[in-house]
């Protein structure tokens, strides 16, 4: 509601402007100064950082040149033999290969194998250094992952200030469908 008020008033204030300009009037004095100040919800932070990662992401795929490590962004509880609990996580296609393998042979085996993590530790620094690279020569990747870096800053620091000291402190719903 208190945004329809704000931009009536910026409409009526630009069409009075506007009159005054085509009858030649010119004030005397300055006009007046009214600022504004409002907060935003801890879920429109949220929103924003979903939306750069987006960007990031989809410009690291684009410019990557092995599907296998891509990343992808999906809600999911992470690891399922732990939590139900569903949130959005971005990992290389290689690790969701990997624990879907492990969670389908679970399953039909009746028992939990071993993953391979050293592997999956190896390959998740050579997402990192192609990543490095990628910014290194592409200033628009340079630019998204400076974007991203500053947005996901902004959200931790007013999260931490929201919810320092409080028991349940949540961003709100998962943007990640927006």
């Amino acid at each position: 509601m208190g945004v329809l008020i704000w931009i009536v008033s910026l409409s009526m204030g630009l069409i009075q402007v506007a009159v005054a300009q085509s009858e030649g009037y010119t004030p005397e004095q300055e006009v007046e100064e009214i600022t504004s100040y409002g907060s935003r919800f801890l879920h429109s932070y949220r929103v924003e950082m979903v939306r750069a990662e987006v960007k990031y992401y989809d410009a690291y795929n684009a410019l990557n040149d092995d599907d296998e490590f891509d990343v992808i962004c999906k809600t999911s509880s992470g690891n399922s033999a732990k939590s139900r609990i569903k949130k959005r996580i971005c990992k290389g296609q290689f690790e969701w290969n990997a624990f879907s393998e492990n969670d389908r042979d679970r399953f039909a085996m009746g028992f939990m194998p071993m993953l391979n993590h050293a592997d999956i530790t190896r390959k998740r620094g050579i997402v990192l250094d192609r990543m490095e690279k990628l910014a290194e020569e592409n200033p628009e990747f340079r630019e998204a992952l400076f974007e991203l870096t500053r947005i996901s800053r902004e959200f931790e620091a007013e999260k931490r200030k929201r919810c320092t000291g409080r028991l349940i402190c949540a961003s709100g719903e998962d943007p990640s469908d927006e």
